[in-house]
């Protein structure tokens, strides 16, 4: 299964309506590229309504050369707007031009720790340069930033399927299996049976799971499932 990035209009539409984005099944089906409406969701994030109204179009076209001078303009004139640095990253990407796109996200950060959409976002671009372990250290940040972020913990799942193989999320499972049974079969609906089936609905029941879980329950989580990485 592609990842999906999430995409511009869900990034920016966020911003200009003060709202957070309903993120479904079609997003869980769909998340390595992040959109704009969601990435302007952001507390740091200033829209501006024409760049953004813009941004929306160009992406929808899937203009990638046109969004990417877009951002490249908009950075220039406002190096310090996060969601500027969303709209060059997500056209850097898209444009599978992973470094550079790698750095324009790691920019949005540096102005918004808290945009969760730009760190699923870089996340996958990580995951789609063959980073594996990278993107799954940083998709476990995105879900420090937001629990309730479901993009993120579906692509953490399919991610960590890739990275381990069966036989090695098997191994995990066994060590998580000693100290918290709940947890195990959570995360085996997430990272095989999902990974395998592509059902959202066994995706859905693990998530809230672990999206429910206390900061020190879902760091021993992270401890047992990268150790070693």
């Amino acid at each position: 299964m592609r990842i999906a990035y999430l995409t511009l209009s869900v990034a920016i539409a966020c911003s200009l309506f003060s709202i957070a984005p309903a993120l479904g099944v079609n997003q869980a089906r769909d998340v390595s590229s992040g959109s704009l409406l969601a990435a302007a969701a952001s507390p740091t994030a200033v829209a501006r309504p024409d760049r953004s109204r813009q941004a929306i179009t160009l992406e929808r076209r899937n203009d990638w050369n046109g969004l990417l001078e877009l951002g490249r303009q908009w950075t220039q004139a406002e190096p310090r707007n996060a969601t500027a640095w969303f709209v060059l990253g997500r056209a850097l990407g898209a444009l599978n031009r992973y470094l550079e796109a790698i750095a324009a996200y790691r920019r949005d950060l540096d102005l918004d720790p808290g945009d969760v959409y730009a760190r699923n976002n870089l996340g996958n671009l990580y995951r789609d340069s063959g980073q594996l372990v990278q993107a799954m250290q940083t998709y476990r940040d995105a879900v420090r930033v937001n629990p309730d972020y479901l993009p993120a913990w579906h692509n953490l799942g399919l991610t960590y399927y890739r990275l381990k193989g069966p036989a090695g999320v098997s191994q995990a499972l066994q060590r998580l299996r000693l100290s918290d049974l709940e947890l195990a079969d959570a995360w085996y609906k997430l990272a095989i049976e999902y990974s395998q089936s592509h059902d959202e609905r066994i995706a859905q029941e693990a998530v809230e799971v672990l999206r429910g879980l206390s900061d020190g329950r879902r760091q021993r989580m992270f401890e047992v499932l990268l150790a070693g990485e």
